[in-house]
């Protein structure tokens, strides 16, 4: 039952059998981008270049974001499949893994997949939901291959901070562990300066994608930062997973990363206002609190007195309206709240909340 189990995700399953929710708070993405903006010729798009360890002008574009060598970069099939090379690269069966919680359950079950133990640190609420790294030093043993979390914190919005980080892989390299921080909402900062952790230590692996902060998931196009030496055993790792990347995919990557500026300034600017105004409406209602986020498209909501599934089927029945149940992250006395949708869908599905809490 348990080998069972951990092949499958049940909140990928849940999540996918919504889709049709005319008002989503439980998309994490910002809305796709339309790829006319990008002005991709027919002629760019049907050039076929070489691409065995994936397209270099890509590969380049992606390491020069990151201040790195392209001998760092590893792609593959968006976030999700970063995340599979890395767990591939450094889990044996047996082994442990240290991961935060709250906690994006897909990367749970893929340590179990791999047949490891997975012990959980815990991301308090009373401290902004920021990391600890001596709750991380605690939860480590020695068979400890791998501490997992993520930057920007899916699901709280949390930002943590490069001294914490590089405590936490300090503690890690102690073991011969290594870090992977998924980093795909990291970019929403990126105008502020803040770059990813994978230069901080070289027990550090990045995961991140153009899905969430460029509304390119149907790209599938995401990769891993690693130390050289790593990056390239995850290339002849993902030999094995996807052999060549989608050539087109790679293509319109770039054209989206070369506009990196413009897109993430806009989405930036949408996203700010909606956090803003989820903020004003979490104070208007009594049942409702959170740490507000800096940036990204998701944050967790507390609420009192209230059954979740309850409210989340209620909700998807009576309002066509979408929210995710924290239980699917470890926060059951919570809801993720998401804003990646038009300003009026946004304020609507609040609307239809604060219906369905006053019922």
């Amino acid at each position: 039952m348990t080998r069972v189990s951990n092949r499958r995700s049940d909140y990928l399953e849940w999540t996918k059998r919504r889709r049709g929710i005319r008002y989503s708070l439980s998309r994490s993405g910002v809305p796709r981008l339309n790829l006319r903006e990008l002005e991709p010729t027919l002629d760019y798009l049907l050039t076929v270049d070489p691409n065995e360890d994936g397209w270099p002008p890509l590969v380049e574009m992606i390491a020069q974001r990151a201040e790195l060598t392209p001998a760092h970069v590893c792609l593959a099939s968006a976030c999700t499949g970063a995340n599979h090379v890395a767990f591939g690269l450094l889990l044996d069966s047996g082994d442990h893994v240290a991961m935060e919680t709250p906690v994006y359950e897909p990367l749970v079950k893929l340590a179990r997949y791999f047949g490891a133990t997975v012990d959980f640190f815990e991301r308090h609420e009373s401290n902004g939901w920021r990391v600890d790294p001596d709750d991380v030093k605690r939860s480590l043993i020695t068979t400890t291959k791998l501490v997992v979390l993520s930057n920007l914190n899916n699901p709280t919005g949390c930002q943590d901070d490069d001294e914490s980080i590089r405590r936490i892989a300090a503690d890690a390299q102690q073991l011969g562990a290594h870090v992977l921080i998924d980093e795909v909402y990291l970019d929403f900062l990126h105008a502020e300066g803040v770059r990813t952790a994978a230069r901080l230590a070289p027990n550090i692996l990045i995961s991140n994608s153009v899905t969430k902060t460029f509304g390119l998931d149907s790209l599938r196009l995401g990769w891993m930062l690693a130390d050289p030496s790593l990056a390239e055993r995850g290339r002849r790792l993902s030999d094995l997973y996807t052999n060549n990347f989608p050539h087109p995919s790679e293509r319109i990557a770039l054209l989206a990363l070369g506009r990196a500026e413009e897109i993430l300034a806009r989405n930036n600017a949408m996203l700010a206002g909606h956090i803003t105004i989820a903020d004003d409406f979490i104070a208007s209602q009594p049942r409702l609190s959170w740490v507000k986020p800096r940036a990204g498209t998701c944050g967790m909501v507390h609420i009192d007195g209230v059954d979740v599934d309850e409210l989340t089927d209620r909700l998807a029945r009576d309002f066509n309206t979408g929210i995710v149940p924290g239980r699917f992250f470890n926060a059951p006395s919570h809801i993720r709240l998401a804003w990646g949708v038009d300003t009026e869908t946004f304020r609507a599905g609040l609307e239809h909340l604060a219906h369905a809490l006053a019922q």
